[in-house]
Parts: C-alpha cells; structure tokens; sequence
C-alpha cells in the first residue's frame, strides 16, 4: 500500500476522534492503560470481567491515546517525505500501516460518541450488551471497603506512624497522616500550587486556642475556580478530639502557633501508607490509602454532623449532592471534638433535604397489606 494511502487511511481514523483537553494525571493513567491493552491478543475495551468504570477507563485511553498516536505516526511520515528520505518514510508508514489495523476495528467496536451528541442519548455501551455477569459497580471504591475495615482502625494506624515514622524523614507524612485522620483532605491539597483562590502552599494547622484547632484546606478540584468552597476551615477541639489532632495542637506550640503541612510527593506517600497499613492491620486485605481516609471522615462527618451542607463544606465540595458517593452513613462514627466547619463559598445546598422527603412520602404511600 502506498503512503498516500496510508496517511488517507489515517487521517480518515483521527476525523472519527474528537480532540479533549486532559489533565496531565489523566494522560498518564490514559497512556498506561493503553499500554496494558497494546499487549493483549486483541485491542478492545471490553474485557472478561470487568467493571462498567474499567470499561469506560478504557475506551476512553482507547480514543485518546489512539488519537494522539496517529497524529504522532502522521506527522513523522509527513516529516519523513519532506526530508526526501524514502528509506525511512517508507518504515514510518508501515509502522502507522500496522497501528491503523489493530485500531480500526478497535473504533468500529466501540466508536466515540458523535460530535453535538449526548452521551445520553449515544446507544447503549458494549459493557452492557454483553452476554455473562458482570461484577458490581464500584465494589472495590473507597466508599465501600469502609465496612470491611476494624471499628477503630484509625486508631491503630495511628499508633504504628507513631511507633515506625519515629526518624526525621517521616515526619512531613506524619503530619499529613494526621491531618487525613482528622479532615477529609485531599492528597493532592498537600501539595503547593495554584488554586482557584491564588497560591497554596499547603494545608494550614493553626492552634486559635487551647481548645481550638483549625485545618486550613485550599480544595484542589475545582475547575479554574468553578466548584470548590474556595477554601475549608474545620474547626477541631483537640483536648476532646485526642489523638492525631492532639498531636497536631502539639506540633503547632512547637511551631509558634501555626503551620503549614505538605508533602514531597503523592505517589510516595501513598505507597508509605499502604505499608503502615499491612502493619497495623495485618488480617485485613483493605490497603489503606489517602482516599480510604477521605472516605471514612466524610461517613464521620455524616455520622456527627447530619448529612448535608456541612459535610459537603468539609469535603471541599460545591453541592451536597457529591458526598453520597464517599463513605456511607452507617460507616461513620462520632466524632468527640468536632467543632463545626466553615468556608469561603456555601455549597449548594437541598439534594439531601429533596432526597429524605421523597423517601418519606415513598415510604407512607406504600399500600396496606390486606388482611
């Protein structure tokens, strides 16, 4: 086949692919997934036994990455031809030659919605015409391992970082690890950078008094400023609280009254705290992570606060509505010292309210048995 027609063949594959603006996280999830795919027999986005999420992971990776790789082989046949050197276009299109067969058909299974299109109204995904059982949506989400974690499994997270995060190095995650114990932060929040109300830092601790201690958070999501409480103040008695926020109360006495807590590095992290997990809980399979922290501070929040507005200011979020996807109610626990929440911008608020009311009058408009 010659070039030209290759390139043609090309060019016809990425006008089927809208271009998308991703952030940088995502790209690198997008390509290591399609590297994952590369590898199998057959490149296709639905696999044996996979979540609808995975599969919705995965053709997405499947249109992005397949886009920006034929834009890729394109541009270097393109680059090739104009240098004048056969030899090499000649390899570069048949390189695109042998991509174009594997992702053609790839697109013909599972093609992008069209352009003007809701996904609303695009036919129904492959995932779920697809003859078998299907595991669960979102059986392994932070949400809902929460329930197959120790009653008081914080707490004895908590005493292992004491006992093996003794050494100077440890200690940026012992902070943050008793900041995620006691706000449901983000890990990403650790982090300097801009946010949608100017430059972080970190996350502040400041001690107000004695009996009050304030967690500063700058939420990370929030789309140039669109959502996001701008930014979160949880207000904690440490005397009451004990534990973690006691140890932060201490650290900010050290400290002259405040600080501000970051971390070098999310991923690091992460991995820290999934070991300090094994340790402190070796007969559980849960890996505790940043997010199963985040996760069980909201069902706490929910547990001592009421579902609603004040949860959703903790959690950095613009509505009440997000928060039913973080840990359940029934998860949570009481939390002694929990002073109350402020933020610069009030979520929007009513979901929960609407969603208790249409509960009630479902469950008094049931039909009587008949006796």
């Amino acid at each position: 086949m010659k070039m030209l027609d290759i390139v043609q063949r090309a060019s016809a594959c990425l006008e089927k692919l809208p271009e998308r603006q991703i952030s940088a996280d995502t790209e690198v999830s997008y390509r290591k997934t399609f590297a994952r795919m590369w590898r199998e027999p057959t490149l296709d986005a639905l696999a044996p036994s996979i979540a609808l999420d995975t599969f919705y992971h995965r053709r997405a990776a499947l249109h992005w990455v397949g886009r920006s790789l034929l834009e890729d082989f394109r541009a270097k046949c393109f680059a090739a031809a104009e240098c004048g050197d056969a030899a090499v276009a000649k390899r570069r299109a048949a390189i695109l030659l042998r991509f174009l067969d594997r992702i053609e058909p790839a697109l013909e299974r599972d093609p992008p919605v069209a352009a003007g299109l809701s996904p609303l109204q695009s036919p129904s995904s492959r995932w779920r015409a697809s003859a078998g059982a299907h595991p669960p949506r979102g059986i392994n989400s932070k949400r809902n391992v929460l329930g197959l974690l120790p009653a008081n499994w914080d707490k004895w997270v908590w005493q292992a970082a004491l006992e093996e995060w003794s050494g100077p190095d440890d200690q940026q995650e012992l902070d943050a690890l008793a900041v995620e114990l006691s706000a449901p932060v983000r890990p990403e929040e650790f982090m300097p950078g801009e946010r949608a109300d100017g430059w972080s830092e970190g996350v502040l601790v400041e001690l107000r008094s004695p009996r009050r201690l304030d967690i500063k958070i700058a939420p990370a999501k929030s789309h140039g400023g669109r959502y996001g409480t701008g930014t979160t103040i949880v207000k904690i008695d440490p005397v009451k609280a004990g534990g973690p926020a006691a140890y932060l109360a201490a650290r900010c006495v050290d400290a002259g009254g405040k600080m501000v807590i970051t971390i070098r590095s999310k991923n690091t992290s992460r991995k820290k705290l999934a070991r300090l997990g094994q340790i402190a809980l070796p007969d559980c399979d849960v890996t505790i992570t940043p997010y199963v922290c985040r996760n069980q501070l909201i069902a706490d929040f929910k547990a001592t606060l009421g579902a609603g507005a004040a949860v959703a200011a903790a959690a950095g979020h613009c509505t009440d509505r997000t928060q039913a996807k973080y840990g359940h109610a029934q998860h949570g626990r009481k939390r002694p010292g929990l002073i109350g929440v402020a933020c610069k911008r009030a979520p929007r608020a009513g979901n929960v309210a609407r969603g208790h009311e249409l509960a009630s009058k479902r469950r008094y408009s049931l039909p009587k048995p008949l006796t």
